[in-house]
């Protein structure tokens, strides 16, 4: 679903009005003054609204209409809760003029609406058709009222934008795709007085409303490997949410899902980390079968090993020594058991084995972060991913001394 403020041409509308209020001389009056919404769905127009100011940071609801064979569907009370979040930032109250009918009243009253104030026969003194709602003849207007909360929706758009650019950030995201995406999120929910601050481990946030009142939000986010499957999905929802397609309350269970994400089963993880070292196996070794075929099922075993110090949470340098220590040994077992026929080369097989565990796209922000002038968090996740190389070459390194100073000799 999208709203859609209506500034030129509001006329064109004035059929679509007219089916809410019948008297043609006053829809013109507050619709010339008044703001017109449009709400459309698939690009087909479901609903329109108009909503005049008044003095004292209050509004009026003057006339909302959902199209008849898109009644019952939803489109009215999303255009209404839009209303209260898009004046929220500048007016304290809105009110909404009804006739004395039950379905009416039920209607505003579960939007958060309460009465106000009655006009005695305000539908016989300015209209001059009578109007008829369920057989029975309007006479008087009644008002109903709902304080618009400000405060309250700046931390819920706040916390939503949090979340957003902590998913982000978590599983791979950039800097400033992270600022971008919590600045349109907090835009789209009329929260522009906004500040961030993002580094690699961390989000600051701080958004103000209507009466200066600050909101600020601190989140660590600890580094973490990359999920690109998360940040698409995310960026995904954020354009949605710009669009104007998702309302506040559904965004926060589109992120709680995004969150719980499943990740791929085991068994394709360790297929792709194997298919991963045979090919630039294959490629490091000129097209080599054999050398590519031996850094697969490394690739494969080293994966597993991964997986599992994952699952139980082994920190970040023993995973990568390790890894390093059993890609090498499976290496020089491969070749020189006398297997095949000719003797494979290790080199081919050992980098190829390793690609699994390089931290390529976490590198690759690194550098883009740099290049965008955050220099700190660039650093910083410059600064990891070089340490893990570092990791990974003690453990290829470690075995190889091993090998050459006390069995290399023997068996060459």
């Amino acid at each position: 679903m999208r709203v859609e403020p209506i500034l030129k041409d509001k006329e064109d509308f004035l059929d679509v009005l007219l089916i809410a209020d019948q008297e043609e001389g006053m829809v013109r009056q507050y619709l010339e003054k008044g703001e017109l919404f449009a709400l459309y769905d698939d690009e087909v127009l479901r609903a329109a609204c108009v909503v005049v100011l008044l003095n004292n940071r209050k509004c009026e609801l003057k006339n909302i209409v959902t199209l008849e064979e898109d009644r019952n569907k939803g489109y009215g009370s999303y255009l209404v809760n839009y209303i209260c979040e898009y004046y929220s930032g500048t007016c304290d109250l809105i009110y909404v003029g009804a006739g004395n009918t039950k379905e009416a009243l039920n209607f505003y009253h579960k939007l958060g609406f309460e009465n106000s104030h009655i006009k005695a026969n305000f539908f016989i003194n300015y209209y001059q058709q009578p109007l008829f709602e369920n057989g029975e003849r309007l006479r008087d207007i009644i008002y109903l009222k709902k304080r618009l909360e400000s405060e309250v929706n700046v931390k819920r758009v706040v916390d939503l934008a949090l979340k957003a650019g902590e998913l982000l950030l978590q599983y791979g995201g950039e800097i400033f795709r992270v600022e971008e995406t919590i600045t349109r999120v907090c835009n789209r929910f009329f929260v522009d007085k906004v500040d961030t601050f993002v580094i690699s481990h961390g989000i600051f946030i701080s958004a103000r409303n209507g009466e200066n009142d600050v909101y600020t939000r601190v989140k660590h986010v600890p580094l973490s490997g990359a999920n690109l499957e998360i940040v698409a999905k995310v960026n995904e929802l954020s354009r949605e949410i710009s669009a104007g397609k998702v309302d506040i309350d559904e965004a926060f269970k589109r992120l709680d899902q995004i969150e719980n994400t499943l990740p791929v089963r085991a068994r394709y993880r360790v297929l792709a980390g194997g298919l991963g070292s045979g090919f630039f196996g294959y490629l490091l070794s000129n097209g080599a079968l054999v050398e590519s075929i031996i850094a697969f099922f490394i690739g494969c075993i080293l994966y597993v090993w991964v997986l599992f110090a994952k699952k139980h949470n082994v920190p970040k340098i023993i995973l990568n020594i390790m890894g390093g220590i059993i890609i090498t040994t499976l290496a020089l077992a491969a070749t020189n058991i006398p297997l095949f026929a000719s003797q494979p080369k290790m080199d081919p097989i050992i980098i190829g084995g390793i690609m699994p565990l390089i931290p390529g796209v976490a590198f690759i922000n690194s550098i883009r972060d740099i290049a965008d002038g955050d220099f700190l968090s660039g650093t910083v996740r410059m600064i990891d991913a070089l340490l893990v190389f570092v990791y990974i070459a003690i453990g290829v390194g470690v075995v190889l001394g091993i090998f050459d100073g006390m069995i290399g000799g023997l068996l060459l």
